[in-house]
């Protein structure tokens, strides 16, 4: 291999070496003009619907895992809810400014266990939830990606030394000072190799008003929970069944993990952000808006790279992802229980993973795959799905330039050659022009907007980089370098946090394998209770004659009669799982229009009877029968552990009582 002294590639070519970088060379060609296409007109009174959803959504989930924007309208709210006490303004000083609005943005959104009246002072506080949300606009997705509380990490409070190693939550309370914020951040980033754009953090006593001043949401409980007051451990006191909950009730909800872990934690404060999202788009008045907002006002603060409050063109990109996100555009990402050591129930012990799981779920995260629910349905259904999969470039078909923009002498040449092995077409500069880049620690590529396919091509290689990597279009800066060099498809400028080594990016997300549905007898299971309540119930039961493999009544409001509203009246069988931990359930509901049911990923006519499913990811989360005047919904458990084949065998079952 020549080195790179005499290609002239990295920070090594100069005559000194001394790694300083150098001017553009001339232009040797006619100058090419780059610009990004203009950006959509959006209407003044969507924008206002939009901004508010978006805002409220960040808000009110952020303790229940999920935050996806920053916006109020009014200059005066836009301030008062920016960055303002010390430790938040240190932690916005090391998060990342967004490129452009039209690119994906990161946010981590913290809930913490500080109350109101003590003061500014994050000290002794704990991060109860700690979460990541990508919000897309290239393709309209929404991902999560939750961290279990006790996940044994290395901690960062500052820089690039490790404090110590700990529960991820305890970074808010452990590093010196008052830096709870700061080292959260600083943690999540080395863990995970991402940027993180915004900060959201939100205390409980927040959390509960906002959600009281939205008059409440509704939420589909999976089973019975309840600790009495005065036990030592949180109180909490729901029954199983869809229900409205006040702020209270969905605190006790997105907290709860005494009976089963931290992993169906994570799945509580994940789903709901389906029901705040589906109260949002339904139920919010005009004359809630200053309610809601006197509540942001006092419990919020949000950070975001670069400083000062969002603009308007951010809240164009931005805001109306979480009002108005397609059907299967929400993406639910979390370390699944087989890859966590030490899991036990109560969610007590400190937990352990690889990196190797880390990264995998990370890849998932910032590759959401928006054909995938629709596949796994066809899959499920029988259905031989037509959709193939978007074409990818080959590796030869893929042109770029390697520049330096870091620190280490040769580097360039060694991943010019590494790139080759893969098979890519790389480009050189003439051997007068070293192929520095002004030294940055994040690795750019840069795609040429003018070229078919440039912007995919620098995406196909952005995994190869690890985690601190943008995509960007051609800047003024790098453009003659890229035409010095054959006009390539995309210029790789690496910083110092590009290692040298080249990852390899785990497969796409496959279609779940069709299996068998594994189910039992669910007459004998069900007969005497559903009989025993049968008189309470003005609708048809519908008694499910199949039921999960080895699953039974839950013991404790197996069956439950209730109404969800004044005017609508429902029933909802519980379900235990094997396990003892994860239930699912059958909600039998006169009310057809519940919020729950928008939206639905797909819609099929079985044996002349109308299904919908609702289907996250790969998982079919629940499908619902209409028949007569009431809805039949079959509702897998919180980590989606019923497949889909055995979901649908459920459903397809359901047979009016025999009285």
């Amino acid at each position: 291999m020549r080195t790179t002294l005499k290609r002239g590639i990295g920070r090594g070519a100069t005559l000194t070496g001394n790694g300083h970088a150098v001017l553009p060379p001339a232009t040797v060609t006619a100058m090419r003009r780059y610009r990004q296409p203009p950006k959509q007109p959006v209407s003044t009174g969507r924008l206002f619907v939009r901004v508010l959803g978006w805002l409220v959504l960040a808000i009110a989930v952020v303790v229940s895992g999920l935050a996806g924007g920053v916006y109020l309208y009014g200059h005066e709210t836009l301030n008062a809810i920016a960055a303002h006490s010390k430790p938040v303004r240190d932690a916005q000083k090391i998060l990342s400014q967004i490129p452009s609005p039209s690119q994906p943005a990161i946010a981590l959104v913290a809930g913490y266990d500080h109350r109101a009246g003590d003061g500014a002072s994050y000290a002794g506080s704990n991060s109860d939830t700690v979460m990541l949300l990508r919000a897309d606009p290239t393709n309209d997705t929404l991902s999560l990606l939750s961290f279990p509380r006790d996940l044994n990490v290395p901690i960062y409070c500052s820089g690039d030394t490790v404090y110590t190693h700990s529960r991820i939550n305890a970074a808010w309370a452990l590093c010196p000072g008052d830096e709870g914020p700061l080292a959260t951040v600083d943690t999540v980033e080395h863990l995970t190799g991402l940027q993180i754009n915004y900060l959201i953090t939100l205390d409980f006593h927040g959390f509960k008003e906002i959600v009281n001043r939205l008059h409440g949401v509704y939420m589909d409980v999976d089973r019975r929970y309840y600790i009495p007051p005065n036990s030592g451990v949180s109180a909490i006191n729901l029954h199983p069944g869809y229900q409205k909950l006040d702020g209270g009730q969905a605190l006790q909800y997105v907290r709860f993990r005494h009976t089963d872990s931290d992993i169906y934690r994570n799945a509580r404060q994940q789903l709901f952000l389906d029901a705040l999202k589906s109260r949002l788009a339904g139920s919010l008045k005009i004359n809630d808006i200053p309610k809601i907002i006197g509540a942001i006002k006092g419990n919020v603060e949000i950070a975001r790279g670069g400083g000062g409050a969002p603009g308007i063109t951010e809240i164009q990109a931005y805001a109306g992802l979480a009002y108005g996100l397609p059907a299967g555009h929400l993406f639910r990402n979390s370390i699944s229980p087989g890859d966590l050591q030490n899991l036990d129930v109560g969610g007590a012990a400190e937990l352990t993973t690889s990196q190797s799981v880390i990264d995998q779920v990370v890849y998932s995260f910032l590759h959401p795959d928006v054909t995938l629910p629709t596949r796994a349905n066809d899959q499920a259904l029988g259905i031989k799905t037509h959709t193939k999969p978007s074409k990818k470039l080959k590796p030869a078909e893929i042109t770029t330039l390697v520049m330096n923009a870091g620190i280490v002498a040769g580097r360039a040449a060694n991943t010019d050659y590494l790139l080759r092995q893969l098979g890519y077409t790389t480009k050189l500069l003439p051997a007068s022009i070293p192929a520095n880049a002004p030294q940055t620690f994040d690795t750019n590529i840069y795609y040429d907007p003018v070229q078919p396919h440039a912007k995919q091509a620098a995406e196909q290689l952005k995994p190869l980089f690890g985690g601190h990597t943008d995509v960007v279009p051609l800047s003024p800066a790098i453009a003659p370098y890229a035409q010095q060099a054959g006009n390539p498809m995309t210029v790789v400028a690496f910083g110092t946090s590009f290692d040298g080594t080249l990852a390899t990016p785990p497969p796409p997300a496959q279609t779940p394998e069709k299996q068998a549905p594994s189910v039992s007898d669910g007459v004998s299971a069900t007969d005497y209770s559903l009989k025993a309540v049968a008189s309470q119930v003005p609708f048809t039961i519908m008694q499910p004659h199949e039921i999960a493999a080895g699953s039974r009544l839950s013991s404790d409001e197996g069956v439950r009669p209730y109404k969800p509203l004044e005017n609508q009246h429902a029933l909802v069988m519980t379900f235990l799982e094997p396990n003892g931990i994860a239930y699912w359930q059958i909600e039998e509901t006169t009310w057809n229009s519940a919020p729950i049911l928008a939206h639905p990923t797909a819609r099929r006519t079985i044996g002349g009877r109308h299904f919908s499913l609702y289907t996250v990811g790969g998982h079919i989360h629940m499908v619902v029968v209409r028949q007569g005047k009431a809805s039949y919904w079959v509702v897998n458990t919180l980590l989606d552990e019923l497949s889909n084949e055995t979901m649908l065998a459920i459903a397809k079952s359901l047979q009016p009582l025999a009285k």
